[in-house]
Order: C-alpha cells, then sequence, then structure tokens
C-alpha cells in the first residue's frame, strides 16, 4: 500500500528521539512490536499521517490521535524508511485514500528537539552493536552509559578532532564532522558537538550508517 523506500535500519525509543536522530527525516517510520503496529509518514521532520492498531484490541487510531497516542509511548521498536519526493507523493495520496492525514494540531517531532540529553544518549546506547556512548569537553567525560572508561581516552580523541580539523582545513575540505577509528575488534566514532565532544565506541558488526546519522543529527541540533 506504501511505497517500498529505502530502509535505513531499526532503531528502538521513543518517537519524539527521531527529531534528534534525523531532524529533516523524509519518509515512513514503521512500527511493529508487541504493542501494536502502524506507521508515521513525515517530510521534512514534519508529521503528516499516522495509524495505529493496538495488538489484542479492536482498536485502529488514524491521524492526530494515532500520532499523539504513539508519542506518549515510552519506547517503540520501528524502522525507518526514507522517501523519494515521488514516494512522498504517492504515500500522501494513500494516507487521503485512507482518512489518516494528520491536522497539523499535533506537536511534529521537531517539537520536541533540543539540545543533548541523556535521553538522547540511552537512546544511542540501546542501539544494537553499541558498547557506550559519552560526551566529554576539555579531557573530561561529562557524561558516559555503557561499558568504557572514557576517562582514559577523552583527551586524546579531542586531540584527534583538532588534528583532523586542522587536515581538513589544510585539505580545504570543509567543516571536520566526524573521525573515525575501525580495528577488527571495533569502531570508535568521535564528533564535535558544538563546544562539546561525542565519541562511541561499537562492535566490529554494528551499524555504522545508523550511528553516524544519529550523529549528524544531533549536529545539527547542537546550540
Amino acid at each position: 500500500m506504501l511505497p517500498d523506500g529505502v530502509s535505513l535500519g531499526r532503531l528502538q525509543g521513543p518517537l519524539a528521539v527521531l527529531a534528534t536522530i534525523s531532524p529533516r527525516f523524509t519518509g515512513a517510520v514503521r512500527i511493529d512490536g508487541s504493542g501494536g503496529t502502524g506507521f508515521v509518514l513525515v517530510q521534512g521532520g514534519d508529521p503528516y499521517a499516522a495509524v495505529y492498531q493496538v495488538t489484542g484490541e479492536n482498536l485502529v487510531l488514524n491521524g492526530d490521535e494515532a500520532y499523539r497516542y504513539l508519542l506518549d509511548r515510552p519506547s517503540l521498536d520501528y524502522e525507518l524508511i526514507a522517501y523519494t519526493s515521488e514516494e512522498t507523493g504517492a504515500a500522501r495520496a494513500v494516507s487521503g485514500e485512507i482518512g489518516c492525514l494528520m491536522s497539523g494540531d499535533g506537536a511534529g517531532p521537531a517539537a520536541s528537539a533540543g539540545s543533548l540529553s541523556a535521553g538522547c544518549l540511552e537512546h544511542i546506547a540501546r542501539q544494537p552493536g553499541v558498547i557506550a556512548v559519552s560526551v566529554f569537553h576539555e579531557g573530561f567525560a561529562l557524561q558516559s552509559l555503557g561499558s568504557a572508561d572514557f576517562e582514559q581516552v577523552a583527551a586524546v580523541a579531542e586531540d584527534l578532532l583538532r588534528a583532523g580539523t586542522r587536515i581538513t582545513g589544510d585539505m580545504d575540505m570543509g567543516d571536520l564532522s566526524q573521525v573515525i577509528l575501525e580495528t577488527p575488534a571495533g569502531k570508535l566514532i568521535i564528533a564535535p558537538y558544538g563546544d562539546l565532544s561525542v565519541c562511541v565506541l561499537a562492535k566490529p558488526d554494528a551499524n555504522l550508517g545508523l550511528i553516524r546519522l544519529s550523529i549528524r543529527g544531533m549536529q545539527g541540533q547542537a546550540p
């Protein structure tokens, strides 16, 4: 019924976190878990249609009602499906036919966006393959989640960012967005976030694309 699109991967967490991960996302958020199934359609970060059927109940929610219900859920299992402009047009047409378009009264994901928070760190830490995540400043870890001793690497990680910034500047490559270290034993992603730095430690088979997407989303919200 909806366009196939391109899968960006599966996530777990509150729906509002999507604004932090990818504030300008366009596509479908396909929800399937023990609580129920449904979808939210988003264009440029703004939701415009939603449907949700609660498991075990003869209850189907549409439009604003469905979206508000999903926003209130503490955690959801969902898949991000990216759409082209043509696929977005087709999805809107389908939504109109089945009566699930939103009026615009519901608070969109962007309304919940803000600076980097503990909730955002928790969301990244819950993703498959992520071992630990930390935010640090001037060589000191300020917030950390997971099993890793960031106190030992914070200062060196910031040195790597400074060196990377000099290299990209000398090569006229623009602003540095991320530094990635990869070995057979795992992956380490370091990224600037305003005056802070973000560091994510992941397993060798972690979905690097999703992790990088979440970091880019946070950087777009940096103060």
